[in-house]
């Protein structure tokens, strides 16, 4: 069973958006998921800047 690991960054605070959330499309991992890999596992981790979060995708096929 082969594994990949994707780590994305994401600015979670946006001053143009009001309501303070928002909804991201991550492309590299749907590339993934289009080719037949699945998410094993999901991991998010706080960055050193209050700003931004770290999700890490760990993908099975």
């Amino acid at each position: 069973m082969a594994q990949k690991v994707i780590t994305v960054n994401i600015n979670v605070y946006e001053q143009t958006v009001s309501n303070r959330h928002s909804a991201y499309e991550i492309k590299d991992v749907n590339k993934y998921l289009d080719e037949g890999w699945v998410i094993k596992q999901c991991l998010q981790a706080t960055t050193t800047s209050a700003n931004w979060t770290n999700v890490t995708f760990i993908l099975e096929k």
